[in-house]
């Protein structure tokens, strides 16, 4: 084990194993309400963190091994904007666009956690982490339609996830988790259509039919990423329009 960094709260004494991990948040909030109608909130959040254990081969007096250090870190930045419109008997619509990046190194120790067991370790990398989004749009809501009943729509539009290349022997091909290797937007319009029968002044029973992914958007799953495969660079695996019928009692 290797130490890790000095910080600002935290000193370590140079030894080995001498490391901790921390991290530093703040966020900015902005919100106004322009009428009955429209409220409009917006935020800017960032984090950084440090000290944090990473995984790493290395040659120690001539031996390959697997050393714990702890310089690792990582930063997340994300701007969000919100849009809220409300009108009569409750009804309302959101609207959301998110600007975000996160980056970290790829060997975080908490990645190889689990029932491995030989994992395959390669050289940290810092990049883009697994989850990174650069742009998100969301709208969600519950909006009344004839006959007493209600409808509460989802439609979600992001990028796809970065992922990393790799060749015959496992090793990585370029940048892990670049811009240029990711999987292809994503695109989900859900819906849940609903309507209540009072029972009684305590039982009401309610009937809905809900449909997933109602555009029938091909939203792969996995992607053939070994550049021995002979369909490197093929998306593969999604979920087709489905509908699902629910029946409930509220009291």
């Amino acid at each position: 084990m290797a130490a890790g960094p000095n910080s600002l709260l935290i000193h370590n004494s140079g030894e080995s194993g001498s490391f901790a991990p921390h991290s530093s948040t703040w966020n900015a909030q902005a919100e106004h309400s322009f009428s009955g109608l429209l409220r409009l909130r917006a935020t800017y959040t960032e984090s950084h963190a440090s000290g944090l254990i990473v995984l790493q081969p290395q040659l120690v007096q001539d031996v390959n091994a697997l050393l714990l250090n702890g310089s690792g870190r990582s930063r997340y930045r994300q701007a969000e904007v919100t849009a809220r419109f409300s009108w009569k008997d409750g009804q309302q619509l959101f609207l959301s666009y998110t600007r975000s990046r996160a980056l970290g190194d790829l060997n975080d120790f908490s990645a190889f956690l689990g029932n491995f067991p030989s994992p395959l370790i390669r050289p940290n990398v810092f990049s883009n982490l697994p989850a990174d989004l650069p742009n998100r749009f969301l709208a969600w809501g519950r909006v009344k339609l004839p006959w007493q009943m209600q409808i509460l729509p989802i439609v979600e539009y992001r990028n796809g996830f970065p992922y990393a290349e790799y060749d015959a022997l496992g090793a990585y091909v370029g940048t892990p988790n670049s811009d240029q290797t990711r999987f292809p937007d994503f695109l989900s319009v859900d819906a849940r259509v609903l309507k209540d029968f009072k029972v009684n002044p305590k039982y009401t029973l309610r009937f809905s039919v809900s449909v997933f992914n109602l555009t029938n958007h091909f939203n792969a799953l996995s992607v053939h990423s070994n550049i021995a495969d002979p369909q490197v660079g093929t998306f593969f695996g999604d979920y087709k329009r489905r509908f699902q019928a629910d029946f409930d009692v509220v009291f």
